[in-house]
């Protein structure tokens, strides 16, 4: 039996360090047994860049702008069944966006985790992928 190929637009991930603390979102998730915790990421708009995701999707998820931003990499998602393509961003010198507006639609926590240790914290693949090209990258 063929596994059906979800289509699902590029997205971004944001590894997001300010000082010896990573900043990550705890959310719901419907395959989850309850909360994850996550680095901010979300989907590509259309006619958005990638790097123009990355500083959107830290505003809206997280009330933050950067002002230094470097781009680590990138990687598939989940191949075997799924066109998500991951774009990953460096965010640091942050600051909070004043009179952000955070997604609504979203069950979203801000956390900030000490970065040593963080790798086992964190509960989605896409996440650790991230961490992992910021900790050795290529």
């Amino acid at each position: 039996m063929e596994i059906p190929l979800v289509q699902h637009p590029d997205s971004v991930v944001i590894v997001a360090v300010e000082g010896d603390l990573l900043v990550c979102v705890a959310q719901t998730r419907p395959g989850s047994d309850g909360q994850t915790l996550e680095l901010p990421s979300g989907k590509l708009e259309p006619g958005e860049s990638a790097a123009e995701a990355a500083v959107r999707e830290l505003a809206e998820e997280c009330a933050l702008r950067a002002d230094r931003w470097r781009e680590l990499g990138s990687f598939w998602a989940v191949p075997a069944y799924s066109t998500e393509f991951v774009h990953v961003y460096e965010a640091s010198d942050l600051h909070a966006v004043g009179g952000a507006a955070l997604d609504e639609d979203e069950d979203i926590e801000v956390a900030r985790i000490p970065l040593v240790g963080s790798l086992g914290r964190l509960s989605d693949a896409v996440s650790v992928a991230a961490l992992a090209l910021w900790i050795d990258p290529p």
